[in-house]
């Protein structure tokens, strides 16, 4: 039992150490502006398999240039973020008509948004 535990834990940090790297080293990068000028919004691509692409999408605050917060999406059809038009929050467009939704983080972000900003 404890070996099993041990186990998932290394692989549940290893994987977080590749993910880690993989955003650290994103590229292709589109970034959007809030209409109020307050926030900045990018996407980059951090990997692909197939036609899958994988994604970081991350918050700014305009003026300060500091992360806000941070959210792993999948797209098949890009990655462009978009604002709500009351700036609610930044949408992250998925793939259409595969069944996975669209990912976003709220403006301002909640807690779990701004821990996934303060860790790699």
């Amino acid at each position: 039992m404890v070996f099993a535990v041990v186990a998932v834990a290394a692989f549940s940090i290893f994987q977080h150490i590749l993910d880690a790297r993989a955003r650290a080293n994103a590229k292709e990068c589109l970034t959007v502006a809030s209409q109020s000028g307050l926030y900045r919004a990018e996407s980059c691509v951090t990997g692909m398999n197939g036609n899958v692409v994988y994604y970081v999408g991350r918050l700014y605050d305009a003026h300060r240039g500091v992360l806000l917060a941070r959210t792993d999406f999948d797209s098949m059809d890009g990655g462009l973020p978009e604002f709500m038009p009351d700036e609610s929050a930044v949408i992250f467009r998925r793939g259409e008509g595969n069944g996975s939704g669209t990912g976003f983080i709220d403006i301002p972000p909640n807690w779990l948004e701004r821990l996934h900003a303060k860790i790699p």
